[in-house]
């Protein structure tokens, strides 16, 4: 036999004063078998003083597994757990009209399995013996389903606290009332601060008109909403979210809003870098399209101009329109330069440099650019590091910087330049991440101007783009700089803010090379004649009937094709001597360095010479470490070419030992 060891929930409730205003229920067996055995719950009636079963029924039967005749023997404490301690969930109370409840007692079944019951109790007489009649209700199933419902509570919270994600809800009218972990982090509100404010106190300016056309929109029947929102954090800064949102129910009504949201500023800052990079790449194609187009035109114009000028007598009013076209043609092939600059077909001739050395020597010319009012300090970096690049293009480079630092500083000012050695590493690239890591020399250039808006930078390496009045500016300094440097390997970066000037930096990357010393070009270049045959191929007629009439004025015998094929035919079925193939790099089908591969398969001791209206750097850069050729840029005037001309011929007569004595003689009397 079992024992409690502590006192019953009934017992308990049984030694309370008993405030019944009316007489015990007077129970009778005939009656009872109906009453009991319809009942699906189990009941019982026993024993008030002794506590003994007196009867059950079969619901009793089947829930605590005792049979009749074993209820018959046991008491009603048989049936309560051990230990089954009143604090530890057994509550009794008492209603009005004497019906006693008691709720949350743990019971024992014959296997000793324990279950929880409420039971209603009710004083009778039974045979004339007082008794108690019971009606117990199994609420383990209930009690269950509560603590499963807090574990789904619990993982849900532990879930929604350790997301990635924001997770939120407000009311209807936008009134936090929730915000997990990532929300705080992302927002900078402690829970707390969040739920005192409504969403709207928090969203940026732009943002507040979205956000209620997505509330109206799910009010309407629009169901989940998906968009992105600006929103302020505590500590001012301006966020970007992608928020998704939809409505929650109470009774079938709407009550509130569900919503989750991912904070994408990193992301929509790449992709608009990432924009503003393919924006840049497509404007530098179209730029560099329509300098070829058009230095193949300059050089037509030009060059027929040279040609004028030869007819007209040099102190008629003639001759000085024709020199002033001239001046506007050369004028129009340094802006065409600079679209080829910013789209990067220029070729460059780039040298191992010191930076310090080139600044040093062009100080002088950029002292010129600026006015008087404006001091130029140059601040060089010790022991800096060499770079490899084009002197001539990083003179260009410090020229436009200078100039577009003059105009920005109207009433004077400071212009510094500067340079020093830094390694870009992850740290470095979160401040700057257009700069890809590595070892760089940096070249900076700032003042102390009037300084640029985010909307101004945002545009100011894009050609034709100035803020001078109409007239004043072509718009390509900064775009020739920011090609150069692309060009170059190397990265440009800009800060500036309204009324507190403007700093750049260049970052060419550092190389472990010696510096070479850097020759310019101090004398004209001097027209040469010759006798040898060259194969001109350009598939403008104009502009080929204009390199013919060159070079047959200064005795050269010229064979001329408009494209590649036809330049095949000829060269196949020409018997003399081929000495000079003079070509187009770009034209349809097959280019120039194509056709000069096929030619000189053919022809060995031919040599080549190349004409452009721009010129990939690699493409140049591989026909000059190659073969040692030379690219002549469109539009060049007739004395250019002729040098070039001549001098690709020695040059290459002299490598395949075929220069004749009468030439050497003629070379050495022109010296």
């Amino acid at each position: 036999m079992r024992f409690t060891k502590a006192v019953s929930a009934e017992k308990r409730l049984a030694l309370q004063p008993s405030t019944f205003s009316r007489g015990p229920l007077v129970v009778q067996k005939s009656a009872l078998r109906l009453l009991f055995d319809q009942s699906p719950r189990p009941m019982w009636i026993h024993d008030a003083d002794s506590r003994r079963f007196l009867y059950v029924n079969d619901a009793a039967v089947r829930a605590y597994k005792y049979s009749r005749d074993e209820f018959a023997g046991m008491t009603v404490d048989l049936l309560e757990a051990p230990l089954d301690a009143l604090p530890f969930g057994a509550t009794p109370r008492r209603a009005a009209d004497g019906t006693r409840t008691i709720s949350g007692a743990l019971h024992c079944r014959k296997d000793w399995t324990k279950f929880r019951v409420e039971m209603s109790t009710e004083d009778v007489l039974f045979e004339g013996r007082r008794a108690r009649l019971v009606v117990a209700t199994d609420v383990s199933v209930s009690q269950n389903s509560r603590d499963a419902l807090l574990e789904t509570e619990a993982k849900y919270r532990d879930l929604v606290d350790h997301a990635n994600d924001v997770i939120f809800t407000t009311d209807l009218n936008g009134k936090l009332t929730s915000l997990n972990k990532a929300g705080e982090i992302v927002t900078g509100y402690t829970a707390e601060e969040a739920l005192r404010a409504n969403i709207t106190q928090i969203l940026g300016p732009k943002s507040l008109g979205l956000a209620s056309e997505m509330r109206e929109k799910k009010l309407m029947g629009g169901g989940e909403t998906a968009y992105e929102i600006e929103i302020a954090r505590k500590d001012g800064q301006l966020i970007t979210l992608a928020v998704k949102t939809w409505l929650t129910y109470r009774d079938g009504v709407p009550s509130g809003v569900r919503g989750v949201a991912r904070d994408i500023t990193e992301r929509k800052r790449l992709e608009n870098e990432l924009r503003q990079t393919q924006k840049m790449e497509v404007l530098g194609r179209l730029s560099s399209g329509i300098a070829h187009d058009f230095n193949n035109l300059l050089g037509i114009m030009t060059g027929y101009c040279e040609l004028v000028s030869e007819f007209v007598k040099k102190d008629s009013q003639l001759s000085g329109y024709v020199a002033e076209t001239l001046r506007a043609g050369q004028r129009a092939a340094l802006l065409t330069n600079q679209l080829l600059a910013f789209g990067r077909r220029q070729a460059l001739e780039p040298v191992v440099l010191d930076l310090n050395v080139v600044i040093a020597n062009f100080e002088r010319l950029l002292r010129r650019v600026v006015r008087e009012d404006i001091q130029i300090t140059f601040k060089p970096g010790n022991g800096i590091g060499c770079v490899k690049a084009d002197p001539v293009q990083i003179e260009q480079v410090l020229l436009n910087l200078a100039a577009n630092a003059r105009d920005a500083m109207p009433s004077g000012g400071q212009l510094m330049v500067e340079t020093s050695n830094v390694v870009v590493d992850d740290a470095y690239r979160r401040r700057l991440p257009e700069v890809a890591p590595g070892k760089y020399v940096v070249l900076t250039v700032s003042d102390n101007g009037v300084g640029m808006d985010d909307q101004t930078k945002a545009s100011i390496f894009e050609p034709f783009f100035t803020t001078k009045p109409l007239g004043k500016g072509t718009g390509l300094g900064l775009s020739t700089v920011y090609g150069v440097v692309k060009q170059s390997g190397g990265a440009i970066s800009v800060e500036s803010q309204k009324g507190k000037g403007t700093t750049f930096m260049i970052f060419l990357p550092q190389v472990n090379e010696l510096p070479r010393p850097v020759r310019f070009e101090s004398t004209p270049v001097r027209a040469s004649s010759g006798t040898e045959t060259v194969l001109v191929v350009d598939d403008s007629a104009a502009f080929l009937a204009l390199v013919r009439t060159f070079l047959e004025r200064s005795g050269y015998k010229v064979i001329e094709a408009r494209t590649s094929c036809e330049a095949s035919k000829i060269a196949a079925r020409y018997r003399g001597p081929i000495h000079l193939l003079l070509t187009d790099v770009v034209m349809p089908e097959v280019n120039g360095y194509q056709l000069s591969d096929y030619l000189r398969f053919q022809r060995p001791e031919m040599a080549v010479l190349y004409m452009s209206g721009y010129g990939s750097s690699s493409e140049a850069q591989r026909e000059r470490d190659n073969r040692g050729a030379q690219v002549l840029s469109k539009p060049f005037c007739k004395d250019a070419l002729l040098h070039a001309v001549r001098q690709t011929l020695e040059r290459h007569q002299f490598e395949y030992g075929v220069v004749s004595i009468d030439r050497i003689s003629a070379v050495i009397a022109s010296q």
